[in-house]
């Protein structure tokens, strides 16, 4: 497998399991997870410490999958509204099941 076809760039899934996830703020590691998960539904091949950065990624949110695809699906298909502003936690607290 080259680069190419790798998820990530060499050493980013790495760099995530090392400290890397903590690093990023919750907007970071929601479009982050948006863009792979994206990646990953088109058919692009996932390497197991890419999955286990993804998993890490999701872990730190405090949302499962699920939740966050539901986030994505939503953040694309929605009208826009141009006076109203939404960040990432309105949209966790918006889809998180009771």
């Amino acid at each position: 497998m080259t680069d190419q076809d790798t998820l990530m760039a060499a050493g980013k899934a790495r760099w995530l399991l090392e400290g890397g996830v903590d690093q990023l703020d919750d907007q970071e590691r929601a479009l982050l997870l948006a863009l792979v998960s994206l990646e990953a539904d088109t058919g692009r091949d996932i390497t197991n410490e890419e999955r286990a950065a993804i998993d890490k990624m999701i872990e730190s949110a405090g949302m499962d999958g699920k939740e966050i695809a539901r986030a994505v699906k939503h953040m694309v298909e929605a009208q826009a509204k141009t006076n109203r502003r939404l960040d990432w936690s309105a949209l966790k607290k918006r889809f998180r099941r009771k």
